[in-house]
């Protein structure tokens, strides 16, 4: 996709997501783009907002944090071939990471998924992840200084 429409299509993301924010009486204390999506925390009302935009169309989600048992990060990966495997990285057979969402209550989890055929460089998805990793961390110290608190 070329910058200024990727850009201009973050920025009507950014704009949605700031809408419903703002209609949900949020306010982020933290937020961040990935990709095609958006996530964004309220640590005082303890709401998650996702945001994904598809062919021009947003879909959105908030998660109560008091409801959510734990929070993990998901990867999928393909067949592995053993004839390739010595000489490919474990990283090249990744096909989808996710921030997963586990609930107390056993409903279904609901997750903020990444396929990688979105994502051609590797550098990218890498980059990807790691933002993941820093969200199921960020969102773990959440979870658990509530229980604490509960304690």
């Amino acid at each position: 996709m070329p910058h200024n429409k990727l850009k201009r299509s973050q920025q009507k993301l950014i704009a949605f997501f700031n809408k419903l924010g703002f209609l949900n009486k949020l306010t982020f204390t933290g937020r961040e783009v990935l990709s095609n999506k958006i996530i964004g925390v309220d640590i005082s009302q303890r709401k998650l907002l996702l945001v994904e935009e598809n062919n021009n169309t947003y879909h959105s989600k908030i998660i109560d944090l008091g409801e959510v048992e734990s929070c993990k990060v998901k990867k999928i990966y393909t067949a592995i071939n053993t004839n390739n495997f010595k000489k490919n990285r474990i990283e090249e057979y990744l096909n989808s990471i996710a921030l997963q969402f586990h609930f107390k209550n056993e409903k279904t989890p609901a997750a903020l998924v990444f396929n990688r055929n979105k994502f051609h460089d590797m550098r990218v998805l890498k980059k990807l992840a790691d933002k993941i990793k820093n969200w199921e961390c960020r969102l773990s110290k959440i979870l658990i200084h509530k229980e604490q608190k509960a304690a």
